[in-house]
């Protein structure tokens, strides 16, 4: 497995591969609008990661400063927004082919390394408790700690309709 930073030097090349996968895996109300994905992996700042086998995107992972995302439930209420110094974990995705193989793991601790080298003194995100139990014992596991709980933020019919906002301190390096 080969993992590389995403950014606008390759958005073009993985596009409509990420905009598969995001489809695939996340139900509707939590998929992202092709623009937003951009957005994120083209920032300057983002901290943004794929995994590739051969020619294959097997995961990836996204995240760009808190501030971008005042629009969403637990970053707009964030007293580190703001700061400039908290990076929000937006989308971390691996292919259903490829569970299990520890590659989550790895982009998460990409990120999270690349993150702390680059400044940032936390990350921050949201998992949807119960669909993605386990993207939330694989943050935990690095540190995660849930900050908020947020209720009917989804308003999709699928229950539960709880979101866990985190926060993963940052050693400096």
């Amino acid at each position: 497995m080969q993992y590389q930073r995403l950014g606008t030097h390759n958005w073009t090349q993985w596009r409509e591969a990420i905009l598969l996968l995001e489809a695939q895996i996340y139900e509707p109300s939590r998929q992202d609008t092709p623009e937003t994905l951009e957005r994120i992996i083209c920032d300057g700042q983002s901290v943004s990661l794929a995994a590739i086998d051969g020619d294959r995107l097997a995961g990836f992972c996204l995240g760009a400063p808190l501030e971008y995302f005042a629009h969403v439930r637990g970053p707009a209420e964030d007293p580190a927004r703001g700061s400039e110094s908290a990076l929000y974990a937006a989308d971390t995705l691996v292919d259903t082919h490829y569970r299990g193989q520890g590659i989550g793991r790895e982009l998460k601790a990409r990120q999270i390394e690349a993150a702390r080298s680059e400044g940032f003194t936390s990350i921050c995100g949201r998992n949807r408790a119960g669909l993605a139990q386990a993207m939330w014992q694989l943050n935990t596991s690095l540190g995660a700690r849930a900050v908020h709980i947020i209720e009917k933020d989804y308003q999709d019919g699928i229950e539960p309709d709880i979101c866990i906002y985190y926060h993963i301190a940052l050693s400096v390096p």
